[in-house]
């Protein structure tokens, strides 16, 4: 009755766990190591085994996450556009051959202000331009949808009791 958040694991505890754990799996909120190299991003073979197992990984906004030899505290966040996102959403969508495993993750959750998320986001409610960024790349509005809220509801549905 548990679903398991592969977020914050390292490439061995990734292993284990997937090895060790029947049950679902998700990831509230990460990225791909092969646009943005570092060992907090999953790499693709880590992106496959997720989809394999039905997971959904929240695309994660922190500009660390989203843009190249990001330095904490000396890199301009406007320097990191909000189709940055887009292109890790892109990315498992097509290392997955689905949609139906991304969605937003954020992370925007209080621990931090602006100065690590992408330039056009300002404040929450921003988060929305995602989706003419989404629009511009072919997405339909259904798509959208699906990675904005649909993916998370039917993964939770699924798992958590009615």
């Amino acid at each position: 009755g548990i679903i398991l958040d592969l977020s914050h694991l390292s490439d061995k505890s990734f292993d284990e766990a997937l090895d060790g754990y029947a049950g679902p799996v998700l990831a509230s909120h990460n990225n791909c190591r092969a646009l943005v190299p570092g060992v907090r991003q999953f790499t693709d073979e880590q992106i496959k085994r997720i989809a394999e197992r039905g997971g959904v990984i929240g695309a994660a906004f922190d500009a660390w996450m989203l843009a190249k030899n990001w330095v904490s505290g000396t890199s301009d966040p406007a320097s990191v556009p909000l189709g940055s996102v887009a292109d890790h959403i892109d990315h498992i969508c097509q290392i997955t051959g689905s949609l139906d495993h991304v969605a937003l993750g954020t992370d925007l959750d209080g621990g931090y202000g602006n100065e690590q998320t992408p330039g056009e986001i300002r404040r929450y409610t921003d988060v929305q331009m995602l989706a003419s960024v989404l629009s511009a790349r072919n997405y339909s509005n259904a798509d959208i949808d699906a990675i904005f809220h649909g993916n998370w509801l039917r993964f939770f549905r699924s798992h958590l009791p009615q």
